[in-house]
């Protein structure tokens, strides 16, 4: 938008009068004003290295150093999490006239909301400099025990709120991927590679799960009692288990950067450059999103 446009600006009316209606899919993905291409897929990798990070209590700028500005990191977390959920419900609202824009703009706003919560509760776990200095041969005993106990990585149990996100936004992306691969090429390259990754994937975890389901199962082989089968059933379950979840987690990701390139080849820019209207809803996304970034 020009400086004119800004001061005329009026967001009801850019709301409501949103001329990106009963056209192409790649005119109607104008009013979309998140990331994608791959800008979004830049994005979506930034913000997860930037979990994992703060997951382990380092700053995502300087890995080899701990967070210990509690106050700052706080600040920056709630200002993120305000700023990237409002723009993302602008979206949501500016793109109303097509469900499957609705959907994927919804995965993002649960993103938001997650990877913000996520943030703050990681941000309410930094501890003053001073109990990251050495201490005779070692670090402080509250430190150590919070990194042996993996109290830090307790904060990756607030991904469970993505999940829904992920059904959401996957419903729309294949709803639209099965409008577009009958004549994009760029649409249905983009899927049999990821289609190809995911499966791979797939098969290497239950490759890896029926190992360690047979070694266990080898180191069991001499004991006959009833107790040994238990625990051979409970060692079974827990892979299951393990495998299942990896298989999910993978999938999430993989899926979020599939939305990007497939948004991308859907408009007809794979870099994933804004333009419009939607210039400054998109860039202020992308800000807000990198705040807990800064972190340190």
């Amino acid at each position: 938008m020009s400086d004119t446009s800004l001061a005329h600006f009026n967001l009801n009316d850019w709301l409501h009068e949103n001329p990106y209606t009963n056209g192409t899919l790649a005119e109607e993905l104008q009013c979309y004003g998140l990331p994608y291409g791959g800008i979004g897929f830049a994005s979506h990798v930034l913000t997860y290295y930037t979990i994992i990070m703060l997951s382990y209590q380092r700053s995502p700028l300087m890995p080899w150093k701990r967070n210990h500005h509690k106050w700052i990191d706080i600040t920056l977390t709630i200002f993120g999490l305000v700023a990237s959920t409002t723009l993302a419900v602008l979206t949501i609202l500016r793109c109303r006239n097509r469900w499957q824009f609705v959907a994927m703009a919804t995965w993002k706003l649960i993103l938001s909301v997650t990877f913000g919560i996520l943030s703050f509760h990681a941000a309410m776990m930094v501890q003053p400099k001073e109990k990251y200095q050495y201490s005779g041969l070692g670090h402080l005993e509250s430190t150590a025990n919070a990194i042996e106990n993996k109290e830090y990585t307790k904060v990756l149990w607030w991904l469970l709120l993505y999940v829904p996100g992920v059904v959401a936004g996957l419903s729309g992306l294949l709803s639209l991927v099965f409008k577009e691969i009958g004549h994009n090429a760029h649409v249905k390259i983009i899927t049999e590679v990821f289609g190809t990754v995911i499966a791979f994937s797939a098969v290497l975890m239950l490759i890896f799960g029926i190992i360690g389901m047979c070694s266990r199962g080898g180191s069991r082989e001499k004991e006959a009692n009833n107790s040994s089968m238990e625990n051979l059933g409970k060692s079974t379950v827990a892979i299951g288990v393990m495998v299942f979840l990896v298989a999910g987690s993978a999938t999430s990701i993989l899926a979020a950067l599939y939305s990007d390139w497939i948004l991308g080849a859907i408009a007809g820019n794979l870099v994933g450059l804004p333009s419009g209207d939607v210039t400054l809803l998109y860039w202020g996304y992308i800000v807000a999103k990198r705040l807990p970034f800064l972190s340190f």
